[in-house]
């Protein structure tokens, strides 16, 4: 998740139209390691934050390190990013 949030972009789309929202998704990385798919499990309702969500797991996908126990066996995560501006 570390790795997800740096790469994480609020899209200017957006930004500009003040949209807002939590994109639920599902990642499964297959025995060899390697991202097998990832897919949104429930949408943010603006395309723009779905497509930025699936990019920021797929970047971070490529950087993680799978844990030993974890090294051989395909597993499935459960993840979310959440796309909200500060209020003060």
């Amino acid at each position: 998740m570390e790795i997800a949030r740096r790469h994480k972009k609020y899209p200017r789309l957006a930004i500009d139209n003040n949209w807002e929202g939590r994109v639920d998704l599902r990642m499964v990385i297959g025995a060899s390691g390697a991202l097998a798919s990832l897919s949104v499990r429930k949408s943010a309702g603006y395309a723009a934050l779905d497509e930025e969500a699936l990019a920021m797991f797929r970047t971070a996908s490529s950087l993680a390190t799978i844990p030993p126990a974890l090294r051989g066996t395909e597993f499935t995560l459960d993840l979310a990013a959440e796309f909200y501006f500060l209020r003060q």
